[in-house]
């Protein structure tokens, strides 16, 4: 039978370790604290550079909280951003919008002025520079106006980087005044210009003062006489009455001696027989003759210096110089003076350029 008296009594309790007290830890047994200095600053891992993430954070337009208008266009944008380079905005801190002219900040060129902006290493395109300049002239920043005068000013804006500056700061009234200083920048590119529609299209003003520079290289006078002979044949009924204005910028006395007398005569060329046979260029022309004679004649004493006061002879400098192999009629820089060549022999070089 089964003994059911144990039924509803308690269970005999598990063996208990001995109650201890922590003051029985001393000597050999005691735990001592780490010896360190528990006052040393702790050393925390690197955290994120707050300007580069607030760097980041922009160029990535996330949360954008200021718009710029510009026509009928509209860019979002970050407000402290805006404020560090322009001055409106950190005058009017309750603004929320500006409002741009676009005759001024071409609205095209406002995202390359904002990456500018939010990118340190940003690089300028040649094709928007004149924009950009606009738009930091405008807006007053400084930086942008520097670096950028910098790039003109640099040996690595070529030639021809400078014509395309000299026809695109026609757009903006206010840098107007750099186009006759990047033309003046022409030199060995001048015959490659005159080949151009750009060309033709100059106006008088523009014409005259690259005519006047010393820079433009060619291979003797005759190429800048016949360049100006073209320039007048694209629109003859409106630019005859120029010719002389245009011609007085033309170092005549420096052509061919034996050019010039064949230009008193009709040469079967009616684009250059329109200019030459007028009344005013007939006496040019005899004028320049009988300048070369005396100059021919001269022997540097006195006497020739005072017959070129009383005629009011004076010898321009010479152009820069080239040679260019692919031309038919150019040569060495010794009888290049003499040489003479045609208007059609010119447009046939200009053809090959």
């Amino acid at each position: 039978s089964i003994d059911h008296s144990a039924q509803g009594d308690e269970l005999p309790l598990e063996k208990q370790l001995a109650q201890l007290s922590l003051r029985d830890f001393r000597n050999e047994h005691r735990m001592e604290p780490p010896p360190q200095d528990l006052h040393l600053d702790l050393h925390l891992p690197k955290q994120k550079d707050v300007v580069d993430t607030m760097m980041e954070f922009w160029r990535l337009k996330g949360h954008c909280d200021y718009t710029v208008r510009i026509g009928a266009h509209q860019f979002p944008c970050h407000r402290m951003v805006l404020m560090v380079y322009i001055d409106w905005v950190r005058e009017h801190p309750e603004k929320s919008e500006l409002e741009l002219p676009e005759d001024v900040v071409p609205a095209g060129i406002f995202p390359s002025l904002y990456h500018w902006m939010t990118d340190q290493e940003t690089q300028l395109k040649r094709s928007e520079i004149i924009d950009l300049l606009s738009a930091a002239q405008y807006l007053r920043i400084k930086d942008l106006t520097h670096q950028i005068w910098s790039c003109l000013e640099s040996k690595d804006f070529i030639e021809h980087h400078a014509f395309q500056v000299a026809k695109e700061v026609l757009r903006f009234k206010d840098l107007q005044h750099l186009h006759l200083p990047m033309l003046q920048r022409i030199s060995c590119y001048f015959l490659t210009f005159v080949s151009t529609v750009e060309f033709l299209a100059l106006s008088l003003d523009s014409l005259v003062h690259l005519f006047s520079s010393c820079e433009i290289a060619v291979n003797s006078e005759a190429e800048v006489f016949y360049a100006a002979i073209r320039w007048l044949n694209h629109n003859w009924p409106q630019r005859v009455e120029h010719v002389m204005k245009v011609m007085e910028n033309v170092r005549l006395i420096r052509m061919s001696k034996k050019l010039v007398r064949l230009l008193q005569e009709q040469r079967g060329e009616c684009q250059v027989d329109r200019v030459t046979q007028l009344p005013d260029m007939q006496r040019k022309l005899e004028e320049i003759s009988f300048n070369q004679c005396l100059m021919r004649q001269s022997d540097g004493t006195t006497f020739f210096v005072q017959i070129y006061e009383i005629f009011g002879v004076t010898l321009p400098p010479n152009r820069k110089f080239i040679c260019h192999g692919l031309s038919a009629y150019h040569q060495p820089a010794e009888s290049a003076a003499s040489s003479v060549f045609s208007y059609g022999d010119f447009l046939s070089y200009l053809g090959v350029l």
